[in-house]
């Protein structure tokens, strides 16, 4: 039993009931219980629950707008409880046998950690080069930071209550949800927020093969030529510049560019 205090939620949409079965299949597997939150469904938004800031490479779909405020609100749920840590899963995640004991020891491993790696957002899907910061004791895991970019989607993630504090701060700071991008790719601009996103790794949570419920027309997702390249222009310095500031110039060229750790 993890000596800090932490709750497991699940998104899940109203409507999406075989999800939900599927997932409490999963967590009984993984002998995890979970909060579920009720997910913002695009379908019922009235488009005063939040404003547009528009910093994506397209237009925002109306699934993502529903994704990006149902994070916000189990964040907010997460700051309104006494936990010191939130286990994050959306709705479409195999989650393996060991999962309760390999978060609970990271999250009792979190203070051995030294001040300058002490994570505010635990991301447990990743598929990229890595530097490694610290093995998990008692697991076959280590914490790494992956790049050169945050890993995408938010399947499945811990929070602190620090980050927590710090991305609605931001978010929330002119009264109500301001979306600039969907949250994934929100999360890959962790220096708006003064962020500090690691990645538990090897990967321990995958997707299972169902359709996205954000937007079946793939032609709506396809960026627009001029915004991408702008948009990436606009990113790459920042993110560059958060890497070499938290690792040093030598860690992030040896193992982003020169290659030396292998792809996950």
């Amino acid at each position: 039993m993890s000596k800090f205090k932490y709750s497991t939620y699940l998104i899940n949409l109203d409507r999406s009931t075989d999800r939900l079965e599927l997932m409490k299949k999963e967590f009984s597997k993984s002998n995890l219980t979970f909060e579920r939150i009720s997910a913002v469904d695009a379908k019922n938004l009235k488009g005063d629950e939040y404003f547009i800031n528009n910093k994506y490479d397209r237009d925002l779909l109306g699934g993502e707008i529903g994704c990006y405020l149902s994070h916000v609100n189990t964040l907010q749920n997460f700051l309104n409880s006494d936990n010191d840590f939130a286990l994050i899963i959306e709705d479409d995640a195999m989650l393996p046998e060991n999962l309760k004991h390999s978060v609970e020891e990271v999250m009792d491993q979190y203070d051995d950690l030294s001040t300058k790696h002490r994570w505010d957002v635990l991301k447990l899907n990743s598929r990229r080069r890595y530097i490694k910061i610290k093995d998990v004791k008692n697991t076959d895991l280590f914490i790494g930071a992956c790049g050169t970019s945050i890993p995408i989607t938010t399947i499945a993630a811990i929070w602190t209550k620090k980050g927590a504090e710090k991305f609605l701060k931001v978010c929330l700071a002119k009264g109500k949800p301001e979306i600039k991008r969907p949250i994934d790719c929100e999360l890959q601009h962790p220096w708006e927020y003064d962020l500090l996103i690691y990645n538990l790794l090897p990967s321990l949570i995958t997707n299972f093969p169902v359709e996205s419920e954000i937007q079946f027309d793939l032609s709506k997702r396809k960026a627009e030529l001029f915004r991408q390249i702008k948009y990436e222009l606009n990113r790459l310095f920042p993110k560059y510049n958060y890497y070499i500031k938290q690792h040093g110039f030598k860690a992030f060229f040896n193992n982003f560019f020169w290659k030396k750790t292998e792809k996950l």
